[in-house]
């Protein structure tokens, strides 16, 4: 099996283009949400990271704080690489990254339809099914 790396970086990087590749493979041309919903002001302020397996980019994933918590969102793996626990591995690393910066607990809004993949990384739901872009979700939480 691989290992799973990750590289923070903020928009301005070079290397963000391959976030926005990645989103586009993920949610528009798998899931059909539009383009411009993919991108917004939060992608000046958060924290990124592009996902290898040593020498691929397999995914990407955003943070975005929101004291005391952080919010995870826009984690896509790229299909092929999704047997392979990188999205796990990748939640692993920086569950334990925010929490030694003193977070409590990370959140994020799952597309319902993926929520087991974050109950299997620990994530409990929370509340109501709701829609965003036309997709039910629903939110979790984990404590860190």
């Amino acid at each position: 099996m691989s290992e799973t790396n990750l590289l923070k970086l903020n928009i301005n990087d070079k290397n963000f283009s391959k976030i926005r590749d990645i989103r586009k493979n993920v949610f528009t041309d798998e899931l059909g949400i539009l383009e411009s919903e993919l991108f917004d002001e939060y992608d000046e302020i958060c924290d990124h990271f592009i996902i290898f397996d040593g020498k691929n980019v397999v995914g990407a994933v955003r943070f975005v704080i929101v004291k005391p918590d952080i919010k995870l969102e826009r984690m896509a793996i790229l299909k092929e690489f999704r047997t392979k626990n990188h999205g796990k591995d990748c939640i692993s690393q920086l569950r334990e990254y925010y929490h030694t910066k003193n977070y409590s607990k990370m959140f994020l809004d799952s597309i319902y339809f993926v929520r087991n993949f974050y109950k299997k990384c620990g994530f409990i739901e929370e509340g109501e099914i709701f829609q965003r872009v036309g997709i039910d979700h629903i939110r979790m939480s984990l404590t860190l």
